[in-house]
């Protein structure tokens, strides 16, 4: 069962990706009006390249997807700008809040982005896909605090408890079950009910990073590190999150599921 849910949401691409760096004349700028999380109107800038056409026949080399070379605004006035699967959406997400500490006075808040796959997988922390966190005084931890590297839950932001994102099938499991919380689940049957009741989302090592290292990435140094998430009463149940954190650039970008694209989402960040 495991292993069919991480085929389905983390090592079932079989497409080839156009490289960030393809130039070409099949090049098309198109801004895609959305709204901020204040509900303002905003304009992202997407530049679609278009795949080659598909051999066909005995020899013919695997599907190859477009990419679009998306920009957005980075908290700090600049811009950043980076390489999706042109099948993928950006979705602006409510600015994160930091309570422990408090973040000194003119402190500037980060901006998150969802980006998401045509195939969504189940939501965590708002997002059903990739987050992508830009801010140049910090970045959202768990629970309230600001990212930093080798951090308990470092993976995610919220601090209540996460039920099962998949049913004992290895589908995703229904969007009210993964909200909800031990005290919900026995509010109208035990009112003391505790952890057992819910298939909730443990992670591996009392909560810190498996892996933590600092690599380079174009030149950029980016730390990288990756968790381990079972369901606790769903035990073949896996997640592996993994998180950059590009240090130069002031963004963090968290894949939940092991996506096999946010590599490349990550490899292709610039900063302008």
């Amino acid at each position: 069962m495991a292993e069919r849910m991480r085929g389905a949401w983390a090592g079932a691409a079989t497409l080839v990706l156009l490289c960030a760096g393809c130039t070409g004349d099949d090049v098309e700028t198109v801004e895609i009006m959305t709204t901020d999380s204040e509900g303002q109107p905003t304009v992202v800038t997407q530049e679609v390249t278009e795949a080659p056409p598909t051999p066909s026949g005995p020899d013919a080399a695997p599907t190859t997807a477009a990419l679009i070379s998306t920009t957005l605004e980075h908290p700090d006035g600049g811009t950043v700008s980076f390489q999706m699967p042109e099948t993928w959406t950006v979705v602006p997400m409510e600015e994160p809040e930091r309570t422990d500490p408090p973040p000194i006075a003119d402190a500037v808040a980060p901006l998150q982005w969802c980006l998401v796959p045509p195939e969504a997988p189940p939501v965590l922390d708002g997002c059903s896909g990739v987050l992508l966190v830009m801010g140049p005084d910090w970045l959202p931890g768990p629970a309230g605090s600001a990212y930093t590297p080798r951090q308990v839950d470092g993976w995610r932001s919220g601090a209540a408890p996460l039920a099962c994102p998949f049913g004992e099938d290895g589908e995703p499991a229904d969007a009210a079950s993964v909200t909800i919380t031990p005290d919900q689940a026995g509010a109208t049957a035990d009112p003391t009910p505790d952890d057992s009741e819910v298939d909730l989302l443990v992670t591996e090592a009392e909560g810190l990073p498996l892996t933590s290292v600092s690599t380079e990435v174009d030149g950029r140094r980016v730390t990288y590190e990756t968790w381990r998430a079972s369901c606790s009463l769903t035990e073949d149940v896996v997640i592996t999150p993994q998180v950059w954190h590009d240090l130069e650039l002031g963004v963090l970008v968290r894949d939940y599921f092991g996506l096999p694209e946010t590599a490349l989402v990550v490899e292709s960040l610039r900063g302008a």
